[in-house]
């Protein structure tokens, strides 16, 4: 749908965003594209007389957020979930009659998922059993996913579904956790989530596949609700590339999806040498659904964190399992070059970013380009990387959101005798040169923008404990993070990021200024009106 009618926004302090930084107090929107910025008076001067004027009292215009690592296709499926959130929940006990209550209202035989649970948030710091999860779930398929989305936990009914048992073979990347005698705990690590990932998941979109687009479309009217007006999905499948075709033909994406694509399940090992993956990344993108991009996983959360190189008295030790060798990843990111397809490589340790960073090398030696090179997260890196990773041209797409519920469990991956390294080293990395997007990584975290550029500024932990308070950034650094840097890191800055004219009328009124506004205050920051292409997709207080 297009705009129909031209919008002055008059009576404001637009902060552009451009590459001088500038402030305006007006801007004009037009066929769904910015026409005009500069004072109220020559705004006013350059609309059509029937333009829609709209005075905005002083407050704070800019543009649209992005989030360019998120995982949308699994979180539109929330309300068909348990909510197993912990906290609130505190107790196994807890968690097990919150997902009882739950299935009592599924028919038998139907998958019943659980989202949100985090076994060292509970008191018995452990997840439950197969045989505890039969007790509450005793006539479906239960699959409980770790808050981290690299660990679930499988009741009996679910482990028979996809064949798993005391016979099957331990997965490459992955764990399927046993007892002594062979047989499966429930518990899978990485990889070994991966068929019920996929089971779960088509069920749910493929019994109704109008429903899963309806849900979809309702997750993301609740992300134009925080200021969101592009998401990069970090991990779709084919068969949720499938739901995004039928969401797109229908007239049902409201705001701009980067798919990163995966293989065939959620952690499955990219191979380049098949056509048809080759196909459905490189798929002609639309306006509204973009691709051309695949994601690459190095290091595992489970069973013992990142890839991480530790010093020890002066010696190298290497802790953390990582899905590929360095020369696999290498190999990987120089072919998808080739074949003129992006690369967004996650690395949560210092070892992870040096082999995104080796293969990201030989891409730039042997292509001579400046593409657009993209590492996922580094939780726990050495400020020292910045400088390659700025010499080498490549967007890191940082999550210090995850900071306020991950902290802890990020500073544990670090140790305490490895203080060269920092936790979410944001404000190292900007220092050195690097192009930083800030990104939620929801649902494993919050996915407000307004949330996670606070935890940027104020490295607060939800307990209040602070995390490498020296890798604060500023309001006004945390704002281009989540505009034009990452509209580069999405392939999009020369169509949206930055208010200019002839760029997309993806605009934000906000209720304050986060760059001037006291610290504490930018987490409680509102959106008043979102704006997509000229058209206002949401008003704060009319839904």
């Amino acid at each position: 749908m297009e705009q129909n009618r031209e919008v002055a926004i008059v009576n404001a302090k637009v902060r552009t965003l451009d590459e001088r930084d500038a402030v305006a107090s007006a801007l004009l929107m037009g066929a769904g594209r910015i026409i005009a910025i500069g004072t109220s008076d020559e705004v006013r001067a350059a609309a059509a007389s029937d333009a829609e004027i709209v005075d905005v009292n002083g407050r704070a215009v800019v543009p649209g957020f992005i989030d360019a690592h998120n995982h949308l296709s699994i979180a539109a499926f929330a309300p068909l979930h348990v909510d197993c959130t912990t906290p609130p929940l505190t107790t196994l006990d807890e968690v097990l009659d919150a997902i009882h209550r739950h299935v009592r209202e599924i028919p038998p035989g139907q998958w019943v998922v659980g989202m949100g649970f985090h076994e060292g948030n509970i008191r018995e710091q452990r997840n439950p059993s197969r045989y505890e999860l039969d007790e509450v779930v005793p006539g479906n398929p239960f699959f409980l996913m770790d808050a981290s989305c690299h660990m679930g936990i499988a009741n009996s009914r679910a482990l028979a579904e996809v064949g798993i048992d005391a016979h099957t073979p331990q997965p490459w990347g992955g764990l399927i956790e046993t007892y002594d005698n062979g047989e499966p705990t429930g518990t899978l690590l990485e990889t070994a989530t991966n068929l019920l990932y996929s089971a779960s998941w088509e069920e749910q979109a493929s019994r109704d596949w109008e429903r899963a687009v309806t849900l979809l479309n309702a997750k993301m009217t609740e992300y134009t609700s925080v200021g969101l007006t592009g998401v990069g999905d970090a991990l779709v499948t084919p068969a949720a590339a499938e739901l995004y075709r039928r969401a797109d033909a229908a007239g049902m994406l409201p705001l701009t999806v980067q798919q990163l694509h995966g293989g065939d399940h959620f952690f499955a090992m990219q191979d380049l040498r098949r056509g048809d993956a080759i196909d459905r990344i490189k798929q002609p993108a639309s306006a509204m659904l973009r691709g051309g991009t695949m994601k690459i996983f190095v290091d595992r959360a489970y069973p013992d964190g990142p890839a991480i190189d530790e010093i020890h008295d002066g010696c190298t030790r290497h802790v953390g399992t990582p899905f590929y060798s360095k020369s696999e990843v290498r190999e990987l990111a120089t072919r998808a070059s080739e074949l003129g397809i992006g690369t967004a490589i996650h690395a949560m340790g210092n070892c992870a970013v040096d082999t995104v960073l080796d293969a990201y090398e030989a891409v730039r030696r042997a292509s001579g380009t400046d593409s657009i090179l993209r590492m996922e997260h580094a939780f726990v890196a050495d400020p020292r990387q910045g400088e390659r990773l700025a010499s080498l041209g490549v967007d890191l797409v940082a999550n210090p959101g995850l900071g306020y519920f991950w902290g802890d469990v990020f500073q544990l991956w670090r140790s305490e005798r490895q203080r060269h390294l920092r936790v979410l080293p944001v404000r190292s990395m900007i220092d050195a040169g690097v192009r930083v997007s800030l990104a939620s990584d929801h649902p494993c975290g919050t996915f407000s923008p307004a949330a996670i550029m606070a935890t940027a500024v104020n490295r607060k932990t939800h307990s209040g404990n602070e995390v490498d308070s020296e890798e604060a950034i500023t309001a006004a650094e945390a704002l281009r993070a989540y505009t034009i840097n990452a509209a580069h890191a999405s392939g999009r800055d020369s169509e949206e990021g930055s208010i200019e004219v002839g760029k997309r009328a993806n605009v934000l009124v906000l209720d304050r200024d986060i760059v001037t506004c006291p610290v504490e205050e930018i987490r409680d920051m509102q959106v008043d009106f979102t704006y997509i292409d000229g058209r206002l997709i949401h008003e704060r207080g009319a839904e």
